[in-house]
Parts: structure tokens; sequence; C-alpha cells
């Protein structure tokens, strides 16, 4: 049996890991976190029915293909004990440092024994003008990678676990916390955790920052799904979203468009954006983390979330 123990942020890594020649077995951590409720009791049976529920209604996952997928990789991250090492690949973006919060809450929770447990965690590297996922990088940067993997220590599962607790709390703002404190460790949460406040519908139009993009794009003549995810999967920032994601919340949009093949804003939606007229034509009736959608908004002029109704002062 391997000595190391690979969690992975998806198959692409894993591709790449094993071009790289890096020795040890690996499994995926596969699972949406970002998106649908979660809970704090990580694997338990009411998690796994919780996030089943959630990805078969919002991707048309079928549970069978959900458990062979997420459960069943997930009963090969339980075995950790019986390695020396185990290391997480994860990155940058909204997508990853959920999953990898939530992955360290549950490693918190655990008899780890002697098994160590490290971290590689890319965005910024060097060479590289702009922040860049694993995918982005060539297999014979791995082991580079491998040798800065950084070790975990007590604190680190700390503030991971409490990060993860905030975003399990139906009140987002305990995310704040974790934007305004600095974190060695985790240096790309805070930015993260940006984007995801963002999410959340706007005081002033009634959209989120990811609605707003897909309006600005179908006013410029963008005007079938398929041109508008291409356009958001290069646009994102912090997102790290893939195209399923995107095609989601474009479907989630349809009350703003006329019928019809080709996507166009019903005028009446053009005008009330034209003239700042907050909308309220999109169902919000979803949860972000174990916030629901519909009780909180985003003040772009704060930079603020609020309960639906109250306005930042």
């Amino acid at each position: 049996m391997a000595d190391t123990l690979h969690i992975l942020n998806g198959d692409s890594t894993r591709q790449i890991l094993e071009v790289a020649g890096l020795e040890g077995d690996r499994c995926v951590w596969p699972d949406v976190l970002s998106d649908g409720p979660t809970i704090l009791e990580v694997g338990s049976d009411e998690y796994w029915q919780t996030r089943r529920d959630y990805m078969s209604k919002a991707f048309e996952i079928t549970v069978e293909a959900f458990d062979e997928k997420a459960k069943s990789e997930f009963e090969k991250m339980s075995g950790y004990g019986s390695y020396k090492e185990v290391v997480l690949w994860f990155e940058y973006d909204l997508f990853c440092q959920i999953n990898l919060i939530t992955l360290m809450h549950w490693l918190k929770g655990q008899d780890r024994g002697d098994t160590k447990i490290s971290l590689i965690c890319v965005g910024r590297e060097e060479g590289y003008e702009n922040l860049v996922a694993l995918g982005e990088l060539p297999p014979e940067k791995y082991p580079e990678l491998f040798e800065r993997r950084r070790i975990m220590g007590t604190y680190d599962f700390i503030f991971a676990s409490d990060a993860y607790e905030a975003w399990c709390s139906n009140d987002p703002t305990d995310l704040d916390n974790f934007i305004l404190l600095s974190s060695n460790e985790f240096p790309y949460l805070s930015d993260a955790l940006k984007a995801h406040l963002k999410r959340f519908p706007s005081v002033q139009t009634g959209l989120t920052e990811i609605e707003e993009k897909i309006v600005e794009l179908v006013r410029n003549g963008h005007d079938s799904s398929r041109k508008i995810v291409g356009n958001l999967l290069r646009w994102q920032a912090h997102h790290g979203f893939g195209d399923l994601q995107y095609f989601q919340i474009v479907n989630r949009m349809a009350p703003l468009f006329e019928e019809g093949e080709n996507l166009r804003l019903k005028p009446e939606v053009d005008e009330s954006l034209a003239q700042q007229k907050s909308l309220n034509l999109i169902s919000r009736d979803y949860f972000l983390g174990g916030a629901k959608a519909n009780e909180w908004q985003w003040d772009k002029n704060t930079n603020e979330l609020t309960p639906q109704g109250i306005s930042s002062l």
C-alpha cells in the first residue's frame, strides 16, 4: 500500500498528477459545496441526504451517479488513517476554498493519529501574471508544488473549521470575520468569500453580480446560453464554477427574457434596469451554504449584506 493519499480538487488534477509521476493513491473531493445547503455534520446520513437531494434537483444528476461520484470518493478519503501523509490539492477560487474548509472541518473532528496532513493551494505562482489553477500548470511543475506543501497544524484546523461553521450559518454576515481577518495559512479565502457575498441579490438592481454580467452580455448581442456561459467561464476571477453552475443561473433568469430560442431582455425589464429599479422577478428559494438567498441582499454602495427589506445606513 502507498504511504501517501492525495485528495484532489477534480478529475483533471488527478490526470495531471498521474502524468507528473507523483507516487501515492488518489481520490477526488468532487461535491459542489459552494452551491446549495450544507450542514455541520460532514459525512453523516443527514449530510449525504441533503447534498444528494440538492445535486439531483439542481443539476439533474441521478442519486446513483452522485453516490458513485461523491460518496464513494469520500469513503476512500475516510481510509486516510492507513497512510503516513494525506496531501490536499486545492486552488484559490470559491469552489475550491469551500470544499477545502469543509474537508478541514471534517478532518478536525477525526482521530488523525500519526497521519500527517499537508496542503498545496495554488493561485499566485511565480512566472504567472494572473492567478492560476492547477490545470493551468504543467505536470513538471507538480513535483515542485509537492515539495512546497505545508503541514497543517492545530490552528489551521481550528481556523478552517470555524470558517465552515460560519458558512453553514443562516446568517451569512458570520463570514465577515474571515473576510476581514488576513490569514497567511489560507490567503485566498477572503477574496473567495467576497465573491460569494455578491451572489446575493443587489439592493440596487435585484440581481446578483453574475446575473448583472449576464444582462450585460445579452445586451451586447450574446443571445444563447452557450455563448453566455463561455463568456462567463472566461470572465470569472474568483468563482471557479463549471459550465453546469452557470447554465443553472441562466435558466433561473428566464423571467427576464422574452420567449424564443434567442435570449432577449423583455422591454419592461430592460427599461427597469436602465432606470436602476430593483427587480424581484427571479426565484430566490435556494440556499447558499446555510443562508437562504431570498432573506439577504447585497448593497453595492456599502459593500455589506443586510436582511431583505432593510437598507444599510
